[in-house]
């Protein structure tokens, strides 16, 4: 049984905030990360959350080291937070988001997913294929350089065919 019914059963109430946790893979992608905050907060506000705190890394979702992640996964072991709310799944992390959300649970804070659309597996393999490469392109080559591009590109054209 969650932490959060055993509380709720014996009528203990601590105070637990909403958080909202975006990110992107490149600096380049700012704009992008902007618009997930805001979608966070829109969506928040219609749902009558009051956000206390939004956290935000640049950087892989194969990455286990991101500040804004362990701070986040910190939050949650201190049971400071009830509720997070992220845009998609892949924000958090690239792979192991059930087990994930399944820690949270363990610690009384519920992940909150606005865009949860089931992808097919043709989809998410072509996805989690292409954010691998990338990630390890980026660690052989670095991001900037020609051959990660052209790598990257070549194998988004090679998946992508049909």
């Amino acid at each position: 049984m969650p932490e959060s019914e055993i509380r709720r059963i014996l009528d203990l109430s601590e105070e637990r905030t909403v958080v909202c946790y975006a990110r992107v893979s490149s600096r380049s992608q700012r704009d992008d990360l902007e618009r997930q905050v805001q979608t966070i907060r829109e969506y928040a506000s219609r749902r009558g959350y009051e956000l206390a705190e939004v956290i935000t890394d640049i950087g892989s979702g194969l990455n286990e080291q991101r500040r804004g992640y362990l701070r986040l996964l910190d939050m949650v072991a201190e049971r400071r937070i009830g509720r997070m709310v992220i845009t998609y799944p892949d924000r958090l992390t690239r792979f192991g988001f059930s087990t994930l959300r399944r820690l949270f649970q363990v610690f009384g804070t519920e992940i909150e997913v606005i865009n949860d659309r089931e992808r097919t597996p043709k989809e998410e393999l072509v996805e989690d294929l292409i954010a691998i490469v990338a990630h390890f392109a980026g660690k052989l080559y670095g991001r900037r350089s020609h051959k990660y591009r052209r790598l990257v590109q070549g194998v988004r054209e090679l998946v992508s065919e049909e």
